[in-house]
């Protein structure tokens, strides 16, 4: 589950019922994960499951909830407080939430909090899934950036919170390396283990942060950004060059895409989907197919499986779960083979819970 937080920019207290109305969201405004919410992304949750929502004291679900959610709803543009219009002129609506606080201790502080003058809570969050969503290369003030398209989401919860965003999720995401389209090599161009010194005559701590963003950019993924170390980058795919990005070479493509669907345990799950977007657009560039996205998937969730999994447990089982990974990293299936592997991957699973706690059903 993700969160995500924004200035809670309250409608309405009635402080005889407790009960308080604000906005939970904001819709189509670029945040600082450089996450971009669509009109609709909260619609299909509230409508299917609405009432498995809580209300939340810092998306603790240890805990009880502190208020009793009343509505729940996705509002336009002009039902959004005058505050919100200013801080955010491009927004085009919000989710709304109103919530009756329980007389308990933590309701009665969250409340006092939200009733002080100043206001000492000024925040809301909601935590949720991503179901539909996208990758796309943007230009903003701060320069390129990877923005990801949030089309539908799975809500859990709103929480009232001391801080906002996620910093660890935002790292994640930011750590697959924009597309960038720099040409295609011949096909018979040859892959070379490469090195530092393919790219620089310099030492990686002796370059500036611009010159290991152009490095960065001839592979999909780095651990930190910036990498602060030419071994934190992963999947390379472009030919190296010490000046400029070098065009895309397609056995180093296949390798990478190879690499990225055994990534399990070394690429973080928030940011495999960017990085396989990523790897997808150069695919198109030789007009060939990437991996089929239901197939890669299912060799993350084997690979997810396997990560979690001590060797010396159930071994049998384990080697059958590596099994099915190496078939799924070998040229698309059809999907009636994913669904068989799929089928087998869940039986497997299942056995092994029996035996071991590390993998859930």
């Amino acid at each position: 589950m993700e969160t995500k937080a924004f200035p809670s920019f309250t409608l309405k207290i009635d402080g005889d019922s407790r009960e308080v109305t604000g906005i939970a969201a904001v819709i189509g405004v670029i945040d600082a994960g450089n996450d971009l919410i669509h009109k609709g992304a909260f619609k299909r949750t509230i409508k299917q499951r609405a009432e498995r929502v809580k209300h939340l004291w810092q998306h603790d679900n240890r805990q009880p909830p502190i208020a009793a959610i009343k509505e729940l709803r996705e509002v336009g543009a002009d039902e959004l407080p005058e505050g919100m219009k200013k801080k955010y002129p491009d927004a085009k609506g919000g989710l709304l939430v109103t919530r009756t606080y329980l007389e308990t201790d933590r309701g009665n502080e969250v409340i006092a909090g939200l009733k002080s003058d100043p206001p000492a809570i000024t925040e809301m969050s909601f935590g949720y899934d991503p179901v539909k969503y996208d990758f796309e290369t943007v230009e903003t003030s701060e320069g390129e950036v990877l923005l990801r398209n949030l089309y539908e989401l799975r809500l859990w919860d709103t929480s009232d919170v001391n801080w906002g965003m996620n910093e660890a999720t935002v790292a994640s995401v930011k750590s697959a390396i924009p597309y960038k389209d720099t040409g295609v090599a011949p096909l018979e161009v040859k892959w070379p283990k490469l090195a530092l010194g393919a790219f620089t005559d310099s030492d990686w701590e002796d370059l500036s942060d611009a010159e290991k963003k152009r490095i960065a950019a001839h592979f999909a993924w780095s651990a930190t950004v910036p990498a602060e170390s030419f071994g934190d980058l992963l999947l390379a795919h472009h030919q190296a060059s010490k000046d400029g990005v070098g065009p895309v070479v397609w056995v180093g493509l296949q390798a990478a895409m190879g690499k990225l669907v055994g990534a399990a345990g070394e690429i973080s799950s928030e940011a495999r989907l960017a990085v396989y977007t990523h790897l997808g657009k150069h695919f198109e560039q030789f007009e060939k197919d990437p991996p089929k996205l239901k197939t890669v998937e299912l060799a993350w969730s084997i690979g997810d499986a396997l990560h979690k999994a001590e060797a010396a447990e159930a071994p049998e089982l384990i080697q059958s779960l590596q099994g099915l990974q190496k078939q799924l990293r070998l040229d698309p299936l059809p999907d009636q083979e994913a669904l068989t592997l799929r089928l087998s991957q869940e039986k497997l699973l299942r056995q092994k819970a029996r035996l071991s706690r590390l993998i859930p059903n």
